[in-house]
């Protein structure tokens, strides 16, 4: 009983961290104020998680942690697979859907700001949160686009992937204003649609991207470079000048 008691007293206490912080970030914020929200005595909170960062850790343990650890065993189940071999299409689902899901569960979209609010933290890299619990899984789904897109560069894989990333978040996180500016036509209700069209889109522009880029041009097309770019252009304004004095 004891232990079940602590268990749900931990859990108010994360649960009024995480909304404080998502809210005003960890710096706008005090333990003092997350212990009359949570409705504890502030001695608890130094009790369970010593400081202020090792309770912001702890916010981003429980949600991250669950979710990893799904996402890193769909994720090499299916690159295991032989017949048929994994698409690009479900290496993105299987980025794209942990998230989606999660937000239409209980304190989903906190967590969503939050995240969003940490990484984009100037201050993000001294508290190592991102490096330590997304780094890893983000390697995992790099290496896995890697494999699906032998053929393309290493680094439009790496820009995808965070243009993947960022794009998905905004989605999440600015849903009345996609769809004030779409008069609706965008549908994020429905957590598969959401899916189903940021998928598709980036799948599309990645088969495509080879298809659209234009060759360099050759040096053998101009040997003498901007030299002779230049030595044309004086050639040229010499033969102007001596037209229009004949034409005089």
């Amino acid at each position: 009983m004891r232990a079940r008691n602590a268990e749900l007293t931990k859990e108010r206490i994360l649960n009024a961290a995480e909304r404080s912080f998502s809210e005003r970030g960890i710096d706008g914020v005090s333990l003092r104020e997350i212990a009359a929200s949570a409705g504890v005595q502030l001695a608890l909170i130094s009790y369970y998680f010593r400081t202020k960062e090792g309770l912001y850790r702890a916010v981003f343990h429980r949600r991250i942690d669950p979710i990893s650890a799904e996402r890193t065993s769909k994720l090499r189940s299916l690159m295991a697979r032989k017949n048929p071999p994994p698409t690009v299409e479900e290496v993105l689902d299987a980025l794209a859907r942990p998230w989606v899901e999660l937000r239409d569960k209980r304190g989903g979209l906190l967590y969503t700001r939050l995240i969003a609010r940490e990484v984009g933290d100037p201050r993000e890299a001294s508290r190592g949160i991102v490096r330590d619990l997304l780094d890893p899984i983000a390697r995992e789904f790099i290496g896995a686009l890697e494999k699906v897109l032998p053929n393309h560069p290493k680094s439009e894989i790496h820009w995808t992937y965070h243009f993947f990333i960022g794009g998905l978040l905004l989605v999440l996180l600015k849903q009345e204003r996609i769809e004030r500016l779409s008069g609706r036509v965008c549908d994020l209700a429905h957590g598969e649609h959401v899916i189903e069209e940021i998928v598709g889109l980036f799948a599309r522009a990645l088969r495509n991207s080879q298809k659209t880029k234009k060759p360099a041009a050759r040096a053998s097309r101009n040997p003498r470079g901007r030299k002779g770019d230049e030595t044309r252009n004086v050639l040229s304004a010499r033969r102007k000048s001596a037209q229009r004095r004949a034409d005089r």
